[in-house]
């Protein structure tokens, strides 16, 4: 009699890798908590911009706690640690929900077909971007102080200060 329980442990791996990076997609693009319109953003101006480094955080429209925490405390430590960058144009934080039709070239440009936080350097006429998602969302929730701590690192590596 054929046991599947038993037959291959790898297998068994597999499929729960499977339902967790299942469970994980669900809650995150699935979940009530929907972001506000103020945060839209005109996609055209993004990319020709005259700033140094650009943080884009690329949303869906309905969001988890860990979407919203990703955005909410990049933006708090914008503000708190970067308010001059901000306010002379050397820094811009843009929130783009790839649902939205406007926002199509951008997510097409960088692959994005999900939530992403990308740290774009622009030096002469060249983009250099940083992929900072998985750092983001490690920690955003449930280590805020970690996650801004690590992402000032970043924007200060990258701005060479």
């Amino acid at each position: 009699m054929f046991n599947y329980i038993n037959f291959n442990p790898m297998l068994k791996l597999i499929n729960v890798f499977f339902a967790l990076s299942l469970i994980f997609a669900i809650s995150c693009n699935n979940n009530s908590n929907k972001q506000s319109s103020d945060n839209k953003t005109d996609s055209t101006n993004v990319s020709t911009t005259n700033a140094k480094l650009e943080i884009i955080y690329f949303h869906s429209t309905n969001r988890c706690a860990t979407c919203n925490a990703v955005e909410n405390n990049a933006k708090s430590l914008l503000e708190e640690g970067f308010k001059t960058q901000l306010d002379n144009g050397d820094i811009i934080f843009k929130s783009l929900n790839i649902d939205e039709s406007e926002n199509n070239a951008l997510s097409k440009k960088y692959l994005i077909s999900y939530s992403t936080l990308l740290l774009i350097n622009h030096q002469n006429g060249k983009e250099e971007v940083t992929d900072f998602t998985e750092t983001a969302f490690k920690y955003a929730k449930n280590e805020p102080d970690k996650y801004k701590e690590l992402l000032k690192t970043e924007i200060n590596k990258i701005l060479n200060l």
